[in-house]
């Protein structure tokens, strides 16, 4: 399948992004709060233009059901993560007073690229771009989910963020997103597969900055 593939041939990177420092403490409940709440303000940044690449989708679009896609996953995002983001900032953040000024440069970096080849690649390279996001996110909330036992789960600090990702709508969504892509396996030739892997390689590289530049609460770089 194209996503194994495309994980397989950038193992290294993929790992550093499911197994990150700051997934690990965001799991063993370490994580501190004015951690967390840099990095869901930031997320909550990056959904808005993740939902805008969604719409760029459906625009390179080749038929109907390609278009049909595209809207339902930029629907989720807009009423199902944006929301949970917005509930839980709620706790120290207005997000309706959020500007440019409060993106920081690692997220700018990321949602342009994203954008960009939106822009100038096609259909098939802007779900690459949106699927490292997606299934990582479906493979942390679940591997969470499944290492806690009851107790954990009930006091965990980010209990809303663990069961919103392992939760079921959540994993259905990204299950349907794989086996979309995947449909797409057997028309993608040798150097067709060659520009998705580099597209997939800098969108996870970019995850993994994402982490990181979370943990460190940092707006420069």
């Amino acid at each position: 399948m194209l996503l194994d593939k495309l994980i397989k041939e950038n193992k290294a990177i993929w790992d550093k992004y499911i197994h990150h420092e700051f997934v690990q403490k965001l799991q063993n409940g370490t994580l501190e709060k004015e951690v967390f709440l840099f990095y869901l303000k930031q997320d909550y940044i990056f959904l808005n233009h993740y939902a805008k690449c969604y719409a760029l989708l459906a625009l390179n679009a080749n038929n109907a059901k390609e278009i049909q896609f595209a809207i339902k996953n930029q629907n989720y995002t807009l009423e199902g993560e944006l929301e949970l983001h917005r509930s839980i900032l709620k706790l120290g953040v207005d997000v309706d007073s959020l500007s440019y000024k409060d993106e920081s440069l690692t997220n700018i970096a990321y949602t342009r690229y994203l954008l960009s080849v939106g822009q100038s690649g096609d259909y098939l390279d802007m779900l690459c771009a949106l699927s490292a996001c997606a299934i990582g996110y479906a493979y942390i909330g679940e591997t969470i989910y499944n290492d806690l036992d009851e107790t954990a789960l009930k006091n965990h600090p980010y209990r809303e963020w663990v069961l919103t990702y392992s939760g079921k709508e959540f994993q259905d969504e990204i299950r349907s997103f794989k086996d979309f892509f995947n449909a797409y396996t057997n028309s993608v030739s040798e150097k067709k597969f060659k520009k998705l892997s580099e597209i997939f390689y800098t969108t996870v590289r970019l995850e993994v900055a994402f982490w990181q530049h979370s943990l460190e609460q940092k707006m420069q770089i």
